[in-house]
């Protein structure tokens, strides 16, 4: 019989973003708990075995109790076997933790926590599986936690071995100081288990959103956390068959999406297609950086601030920068604002077959004559 297993990590609940306004701080707050609840869904439809989670469940160590109890509850309604949980570098176990005593005493018989370095058997779940954890116990770390898997001797055939893992992946993980329980892709891919679930990095990894024969999966952020976040969130389903063939879809989980866009104007019909581009597939879920830059007619540049409004209002938070947008120097604005045949009338229209050095001279001018 097949075993299906739903993988996530790194939700970060808890996470403040304390950068954004009010108006949108606490939907970015209660998303990462409707992303648990969307997932255990999905989950649930899919008729999934396990479900995973590879690490940072919480975004520190320092959550609230009701927190605590609305996370368990959410996971308590999973219908498969057993739910997984260990702890990452953000909410790691060091043994004086009160989040994991909290939610230890209050979690059900269905949630396993995995804590410790040892292997763990499903057996009383009614699952032919042993998972082997590579749990965070601080924050940081030069060495990963893998070690005692590798040396390991015994692995008994008729079972599935998972191994379970947090921390930086080589080539995936910006890490350089590998300060982050590094693991490089070849010592996982030496170690007898059948699949690996990780979490950490922030990314999905493989890219493919399906692959077959597959060893090391790690979901990304299932719900996007932040404007460099490009992506709108993942977990994988994964599928081992009794011939211990691996099979997995990746799946979208996000409920916001964060767009950090910069964009070149060169007439005014390239403004209006921003507007389109930003309110196309759920703007009310989009959370927008925008860096504006070029020049625009003076019309459109006086109406620009109606099209930021109804930006803002659409879009849950749009935040927009257009220092670098001007207006565009045309012979009728040259004409308007310059006497005939003065010196800066003369000089510009002198430029004007160079867009580029007519716009930096008329900035000139226009900067002496406020002096």
């Amino acid at each position: 019989m097949p075993l299906k297993i739903f993988h996530t990590a790194d939700l970060h609940i808890g996470m403040k973003f304390n950068s954004y306004p009010d108006s949108v701080r606490d939907c970015l707050i209660e998303a990462r708990f409707d992303v648990l609840d969307k997932m255990i869904e999905m989950a649930n439809d899919r008729q999934c075995n396990l479900f995973a989670v590879a690490g940072d469940l919480f975004n520190n160590i320092n959550i609230l109790k009701r927190d605590i109890h609305r996370v368990i509850k959410s996971l308590d309604e999973f219908n498969g076997e057993c739910v997984l949980i260990m702890p990452g570098n953000h909410d790691y176990d060091n043994g004086m933790i009160n989040l994991w005593d909290t939610f230890k005493k209050n979690m059900s018989d269905k949630i396993l926590y995995l804590n410790e370095e040892s292997p763990f058997s499903l057996e009383r779940y009614g699952l032919d599986v042993m998972v082997y954890p590579a749990p965070c116990h601080s924050k940081h770390s030069d060495v990963n936690n893998i070690g005692w898997i590798k040396d390991n001797k015994e692995f008994a055939p008729g079972l599935c071995h998972i191994g379970i893992a947090h921390g930086s992946l080589e080539g995936i993980s910006p890490d350089m100081d590998k300060n982050y329980y590094f693991m490089s892709k070849k010592e996982l891919e030496d170690i007898p288990v059948d699949i690996w679930l990780l979490g950490h990095t922030h990314v999905d990894y493989p890219e493919n959103d399906t692959v077959n024969a597959w060893k090391i999966f790690n979901p990304g952020v299932p719900e996007p956390d932040g404007l460099d976040c490009g992506h709108g969130g993942y977990a994988w389903v994964i599928t081992i068959d009794a011939d211990k063939s691996v099979r997995a879809e990746k799946v979208a989980t996000g409920i916001y999406r964060f767009y950090d866009e910069q964009f070149r104007i060169n007439d005014d019909e390239d403004l209006h297609k921003i507007k389109d581009t930003i309110l196309r597939d759920n703007p009310d879920k989009k959370v927008v950086r925008l860096t504006l830059e070029g020049r625009i007619s003076r019309d459109a540049f006086n109406d620009r601030l109606k099209l930021y409004e109804e930006l803002h209002d659409k879009t849950a938070c749009a935040l927009i920068d257009d220092s670098g947008l001007g207006i565009k120097v045309t012979e009728e604005i040259i004409d308007k604002e310059f006497t005939l045949d003065s010196f800066p009338h003369r000089f510009l229209y002198e430029l004007a077959d160079d867009n580029e050095a007519l716009q930096i001279a008329y900035e000139l001018i226009q900067g002496v004559k406020g002096c």
